[in-house]
């Protein structure tokens, strides 16, 4: 990922772009899209217990590295504290298509997750991919509106969605969203009141809490005791109206 979001030759479409939403009273979109995620310079990196939905993690910079383009989350346990990471875009993005490919934890109490919001305040919320570490065969994709009203999708894979790269992605249109997951539709939500709005890139592991549940000892029985969730690409693609 680059911090210089915009590449020469396209400021000019960008501009109109912009424009062009502006005046349609749509969330304005940067016209760019970068292929790795590359650089930090691009993130907001969390650093601090985090509690919403009673997770357990605190979330510190120490578990969010690169191994070459390819950003690493990484969730442990250490003297009764669950470390990991949570990384921000710092620019928000308008309509178009979202897409991550990612390799996701599992691991009981875990709920790795690749994701947009707009978080001042929170909502609007569209998850390209949440996973319940002890249910990966499952893949979740939901949309939040302004209310919290979510339309949830799912689905399966006999071979299970973790420990291997696939690719999660939403296409935020003015007018309804498409879910996908290795390129196929599973999902699309209407709606009549487009979210005024843009939207940050989130790429994040929660431990605990409402929805997974608490860790165990089978949590951390790796190798090194941790889970990772590894993003080798991340992209927008503008949508032009």
């Amino acid at each position: 990922m680059s911090s210089a979001l915009l590449r020469p030759g396209r400021l000019i479409v960008a501009a109109l772009a912009a424009l062009s939403l502006l005046l349609l009273g749509q969330p304005q979109a940067h016209a760019a899209s970068w292929g790795s995620p590359q650089t930090v310079n691009s993130w907001n990196t969390i650093n601090g217990r985090w509690t919403a939905n009673n997770e357990l993690e605190t979330y510190t910079p120490g578990c969010v590295s690169y191994e070459g383009s390819t950003l690493v989350i990484k969730t442990y346990k250490s003297g009764g504290t669950y470390y990991s990471g949570r990384v921000e875009s710092k620019a928000l993005y308008g309509y178009g298509t979202y897409s991550f490919t990612a390799n996701m934890p599992n691991g009981q109490g875990l709920l790795p997750a690749v994701w947009a919001a707009y978080l001042n305040p929170w909502l609007p919320e569209f998850d390209a991919a949440e996973i319940v570490g002890q249910n990966p065969n499952t893949v979740f994709q939901t949309s939040h509106d302004a209310n919290n009203t979510q339309n949830q999708f799912s689905k399966n894979n006999s071979a299970g969605w973790t420990n291997a790269y696939h690719k999660y992605s939403f296409t935020w249109w003015p007018d309804h969203i498409d879910f996908a997951v290795d390129g196929t539709i599973t999902g699309t939500k209407w709606y009549t009141t487009a979210p005024g709005v843009g939207m940050h890139f989130i790429v994040n592991t929660a431990v605990g809490g409402d929805w997974p549940g608490n860790p165990n000892d089978s949590t951390w029985a790796t190798s090194d005791g941790a889970r990772y969730l590894k993003v080798s690409s991340i992209t927008y693609t503008p949508y032009f109206p």
